[in-house]
């Protein structure tokens, strides 16, 4: 349905707007914390979108995506932007929407916030994954072992990771907690605990 915005008597813009826009989340947390089993329980509990960045760069059959990847390098926020904007449109915003890996810097937060501006959506809720430091590095250890991933077990790989994880994506929490949309949730209690709490914190109901 088109939606007329008017300022001070002024048509300034014009926009198609989704007949509903459901919830549309984020998932923060350190390594390790349990951002991608939450993200994958909230989509087959409650039926909300699960959109995950790691998931779409690996599937990608894009050559110039693939050798930035492969060179150990992150993509462009413009590429990431793009690739999230083109997943987007694929889904009904009224199911709810969980981005998975993404942002990661209050720069592309910021990006996001005028992508979904844009597409006359915006952001609902932050949730943060609450987890001690030493827990988040024996789940990534053991989950290696579990999945044979021999690079998860180096100690310097996993002490990279959480050094970038402080230095750039947890300034986020503070971010969102300004804007009043981060919500907190203490991860150590196990994975249904988690999903109970996120459940009730959100209004959340179980999907028919």
């Amino acid at each position: 349905m088109k939606n007329v915005v008017k300022d001070f008597g002024q048509f300034i813009n014009e926009r198609e707007l989704p007949d509903e826009q459901g919830k549309i989340l984020i998932i923060l947390g350190a390594p390790g914390s349990g951002k991608g089993t939450l993200s994958k329980q909230l989509e087959e509990k409650y039926g909300i979108h699960h959109i995950s960045t790691g998931d779409l760069i690996r599937k990608s059959d894009d050559p110039e995506l693939k050798k930035i990847i492969d060179g150990g390098n992150f993509l462009p926020d413009d590429m990431m932007i793009k690739m999230l904007r083109k997943e987007l449109k694929k889904v009904d915003p009224a199911d709810g929407i969980i981005l998975d890996g993404f942002p990661r810097t209050i720069k592309q937060a910021k990006r996001l916030d005028s992508m979904l501006g844009k597409m006359g959506l915006g952001l609902n809720h932050a949730i943060f994954l609450d987890l001690p430091e030493d827990t988040a590095k024996e789940r990534i250890r053991e989950r290696a072992k579990k999945e044979d991933r021999k690079d998860d077990t180096s100690d310097e790989i996993i002490n990279k990771r959480f050094d970038e994880y402080h230095e750039k994506t947890f300034p986020l929490l503070d971010f969102y907690k300004r804007s009043r949309k981060l919500i907190s949730v203490e991860a150590a209690k196990g994975k249904e605990e988690v999903l109970k709490t996120v459940a009730k914190k959100l209004g959340l109901k179980k999907d028919n």
